[in-house]
């Protein structure tokens, strides 16, 4: 049997974060021992002492090194950085690592200029194949970062004076400035202001949309909304940031992708504690007991915000691809959503959840979701995950659909 593995060796606390984040609000409060944690089709962890491992599947050099034979990792390898990371972030085939210094740096697939670092630089010319980059390379401009996220082509980053920046893929209105006018526009190489954002303090992206949250609770949003992901009432395309109407007093925000067949799906959670989702409904991510639905069928796209029922104290939300694990103040998690693969932790491959389940999981002090799995860091400094397990390491782990949280052991 796996064993557990105390990342680090500070027992302190719950550390204070520097800004709330969105890996979805997706970044919580950091537990001891670790700092953050990423998943995708490849998985990111960064340790108490900044440095980041990473396992999963490597195609295109998501380990920050040139692909192995077998294209998949199967045991956490050191990433290389050019200095200590505070959080790391996961595009489709690139990934990003903010640093200490408050700059960002980027690797892997540059093909909608998601590197952030111009046309050329260590990838090579911007094209339909540019090779991807190995190495980490700066994003360009980028020196007082406090949050970074990313959806499968393009990323975001929260500046310590509350303006966002956003690079790579625009076709669907991700970078926010505009309705692009001929293919100069299709993609920003390098990062671009988001107009119309200021005293933001966190940031969420997925799918190919965003949200961002105002000092003064409410809600901002623009990118792709054929799902109402935008929560606007409407499925227009946002092509430039506009405030998610009905809602406030919020503390924390999600973004995630409403099913493998794609749609966006956001989230977020209130000062009272209650949550609030809209988007796709095509893995019965609204927890009210309706779903699957196609998104022709009634309530399969839901475009305001509404309440999860049955869920008060949450302090935390995360999305991954079509389920959803909400964090409580107790130190307890509830999940719902597409539980096909185990990933809602329930001992049982659900299809799907329609309304929220108890994890058996006690001092859960962080989750990530993505794609079909989840992690959680407790207190102690001990990661566990479930859900779909083909792409990650450990003994006795890969391959196999985990039902139940399982201690992950990263030595």
């Amino acid at each position: 049997m796996a064993t557990t593995f105390r990342i680090g060796v500070r027992r302190a606390l719950v550390l204070a974060i520097l800004v709330p984040a969105g890996v979805g609000a997706q970044m919580p409060p950091p537990a001891a021992g670790i700092r953050c944690v990423a998943t995708r089709n490849f998985t990111l962890v960064v340790k108490a002492d900044g440095s980041v491992v990473g396992w999963g599947r490597d195609p295109d050099g998501q380990a920050a090194r040139p692909p192995s034979p077998a294209r998949v990792i199967t045991a956490p390898v050191a990433i290389e950085l050019p200095g200590k990371a505070l959080q790391v972030a996961l595009g489709e085939a690139t990934q990003y690592a903010l640093l200490e210094d408050g700059t960002v740096v980027a690797w892997g697939t540059n093909d909608e200029g998601q590197l952030g670092n111009g046309p050329l630089g260590a990838s090579g010319e911007l094209g339909r194949y540019p090779k991807p980059s190995v190495t980490p390379v700066r994003v360009t401009g980028l020196s007082r970062i406090v949050q970074i996220a990313a959806g499968p082509k393009h990323a975001v980053a929260l500046d310590r004076d509350g303006t966002v920046w956003a690079w790579g893929r625009r076709d669907n209105g991700e970078i926010g400035d505009g309705e692009p006018k001929g293919s100069r526009a299709l993609r920003a190489i390098g990062p671009i202001r988001v107009p119309g954002l200021e005293g933001i303090t966190q940031i969420a992206a997925d799918s190919s949309h965003n949200l961002a949250l105002r000092s003064d609770g409410h809600v901002m949003a623009w990118g792709s909304n054929n799902h109402g992901e935008l929560g606007l009432g409407t499925r227009a395309t946002g092509w430039r940031p506009a405030e998610v109407p009905g809602l406030d007093r919020v503390v924390a925000i999600a973004a995630g992708i409403g099913s493998v067949a794609g749609g966006g799906i956001s989230g977020a959670v209130r000062d009272d504690g209650t949550v609030w989702m809209w988007g796709s409904n095509a893995s019965a991510m609204m927890g009210n007991g309706l779903g699957p639905l196609s998104p022709d069928d009634a309530g399969g796209r839901v475009l305001a915000p509404v309440p999860v029922k049955g869920i008060t104290g949450a302090r935390h939300l995360s999305l991954g691809a079509g389920h959803v694990a909400a964090l409580l103040a107790d130190g307890t998690l509830r999940m719902w959503g597409h539980g096909g693969f185990g990933q809602t932790g329930v001992g049982i491959s659900a299809e799907y959840q329609r309304t929220p389940v108890v994890v058996k999981l006690s001092n859960v002090a962080a989750v990530y979701l993505g794609g079909f799995q989840s992690m959680a860091v407790r207190t102690d400094g001990t990661l566990w995950i479930w859900g779909h397990n083909s792409n990650s390491g450990g003994p006795g782990l890969l391959g196999k659909n985990l039902k139940v949280p399982t201690p992950f052991d990263l030595d």
